[in-house]
């Protein structure tokens, strides 16, 4: 299992990688290396056959997942969706959830996860260009 490192750091940034992304297995979650303070972003893989073993829920985070490899299955609510690489899945933190490989090879996303409803600026409104 490969594992999410700090590259390098200074005041107000840091730089962390997951080496040789293409073998990545399990899960690392950024904020534990960078400290995120607004969201939570975690890698996760599944082996061929693989599930997540449990169907959860969230108090207050809403999840985007990101799927960068393979195809599987979401159970959001009771109902299975079919996934593939390019992906893009939203789920409000009261739909269980719950994912499982259904491929040939690893199932790779990246999993966002911030409080629902807290989103007050993005790029466009929050950005400012430096000249």
């Amino acid at each position: 299992m490969n594992s999410l490192k700090l590259i390098s750091e200074g005041n107000g940034f840091g730089i962390a990688s997951v080496e040789n992304f293409q073998n990545f297995a399990g899960k690392a979650f950024v904020k534990d290396i960078l400290g995120t303070t607004g969201m939570e972003i975690s890698f996760g893989t599944l082996g061929e056959g693989e599930a997540v073993p449990f169907l959860h829920k969230h108090k207050q985070n809403e999840e985007v997942y990101i799927i960068l490899r393979g195809e599987g299955i979401f159970s959001l609510d009771g109902n299975d969706y079919p996934v593939k690489a390019g992906d893009v899945i939203r789920v409000e933190p009261e739909v269980s959830r719950g994912n499982r490989n259904t491929g040939s090879e690893p199932l790779t996303y990246v999993c966002i996860q911030a409080k629902a409803g807290s989103l007050e600026q993005y790029t466009m409104t929050d950005g400012v260009i430096l000249e």
